[in-house]
């Protein structure tokens, strides 16, 4: 028994309308729903570690319907997907990202200052 019974969550499913349960099951065996009949939310929970892998309804997400299988067959663990490797590419994409942009401005700022030197006029001792 996981800890989200004692929060009013419970495995008696009355509002299924879209299925999601048997998608889930037929994705993953170990996925299944649980609902708070109080508050009218959903949580879709791990059978193997008995934690919540999504919680409903969430931004993106106002109602228990397909997309949320979609969405969990996007970011499950079992298939290899890993948060912090996505956002340690997306890191090392924008640090890429600035050192190109840093080194334009050092070349735009190289080409002004020799241009600049270049097409200057000296007259009577002042630079115009």
């Amino acid at each position: 028994m996981n800890r989200h019974y004692k929060d009013g969550f419970t495995r008696v499913m009355i509002n299924d309308l879209y299925d999601v349960e048997p998608q889930l099951q037929a994705y993953d065996e170990h996925l299944y729903l649980m609902w708070n009949p109080h508050t009218g939310e959903h949580l879709i929970i791990d059978g193997w570690t008995e934690l919540a892998v999504m919680k409903l309804p969430q931004s993106g997400f106002p109602e228990l319907s397909s997309r949320v299988v979609t969405h969990i067959r996007k970011i499950h663990t079992a298939n290899g997907f890993s948060a912090s490797a996505v956002i340690e590419k997306a890191d090392e994409m924008r640090e890429h990202h600035m050192e190109q942009r840093k080194e334009q401005l050092a070349k735009d700022f190289a080409k002004d200052m020799y241009n600049g030197d270049k097409y200057s006029v000296s007259i009577g001792g002042a630079s115009t």
